[in-house]
């Protein structure tokens, strides 16, 4: 194994890990400060995004170059809102009225959505895996949700609803981007996301204040913020990173460990509990993406999993 191939790998596995520890890192802060999940992305998105083009100022590059394309600029806005800002809200408010396990898989279930739009798109109806592959996620889904029994459903309406857009707001800022990611690559485009996305909402929520912020953290929540904000948006560097030495499918494989990170931790850590069924659900997600993986050589080309910071 060469060592750039080494590297990859260890980019992508400790992408995946971090990214599925700030899962629970994000539900114990919640439980701690009971701050809204606008509260928290304002911040958030804004540090991020401010991060990500300090970083690439450093690197000189020209991060300010979109802003004279108007058609470019334009669909950067439509990300910005449309996908990072509301694929982000979506996934943090499915941690607040469920748990960080529930929320990873629903975005985990995103391909899903991915593969279905394409089929469209295409006109070209799935491969036999692809359609099998398909049925299992959404099995895993309808087992996660009812842990076996209709007449029982786990999850509250708004937790089911919040869910299916954390997977849409997913799919979407995969596809949406890809011709701005080409032309700008991908930290310019995210990292403007994450700052356009945070100034929005900022000027959406009128209730937001610093000073308020300030006033509900303690020296041990603050350090929390710090370290998800940090954590998540190391891990997407280095999943971004390691597409430079391993194919999107590869790293769409591993990046599988995320779910299983976050819920080996919130069992640990947060004392969740699931049942049966709903674990079984889990594993059925998971494989159904696993499969969804396994593209052919042709179709590679599609990235099936980007994250925002």
């Amino acid at each position: 194994m060469s060592n750039s191939r080494r590297l990859g790998l260890a980019m992508i596995i400790s992408g995946a890990s971090l990214w599925g520890l700030s899962g629970p890192m994000l539900q114990w802060f919640f439980q701690e400060t009971h701050l809204s999940s606008s509260d928290y992305l304002v911040v958030r998105l804004i540090a991020a995004g401010l991060f990500t083009l300090i970083f690439l100022l450093c690197r000189k590059e020209n991060v300010f170059a979109i802003w004279k394309y108007p058609r470019h600029w334009i669909q950067l806005l439509l990300f910005a809102v449309l996908g990072m800002l509301g694929g982000q809200y979506a996934f943090i408010e499915t941690i607040q009225v469920s748990n960080a396990v529930t929320a990873t898989l629903f975005q985990f279930a995103g391909p899903v959505l991915i593969t279905i739009y394409v089929a469209f798109e295409s006109r070209r109806w799935p491969s036999k895996i692809h359609l099998l592959a398909i049925i299992i996620a959404l099995s895993g889904i309808f087992l996660l949700i009812t842990n076996g029994s209709v007449e029982q459903i786990l999850l509250s309406d708004k937790a089911l609803v919040i869910g299916f857009l954390t997977a849409l707001g997913f799919a979407f800022y995969t596809l949406q981007p890809v011709s701005l990611i080409k032309t700008w690559g991908t930290m310019t485009i995210i990292g403007w996301g994450m700052l356009i996305g945070g100034i929005v909402l900022y000027m959406l929520t009128p209730s937001f204040s610093f000073t308020r912020m300030a006033g509900a953290l303690s020296i041990g929540t603050f350090s929390m913020l710090i370290g998800i904000i940090v954590i998540s948006t190391f891990s997407f560097l280095l999943y971004i990173g390691s597409l430079k030495y391993l194919s999107p499918t590869e790293t769409s494989l591993l990046s599988s460990i995320e779910p299983l990170v976050a819920a080996f931790i919130s069992f640990l850590w947060l004392k969740e509990t699931f049942g049966s069924y709903q674990l079984l659900g889990g594993v059925f997600i998971i494989a159904g993406v696993l499969f969804l993986s396994m593209k052919e050589k042709e179709e590679e080309g599609i990235i099936l999993h980007q994250k925002g910071a």
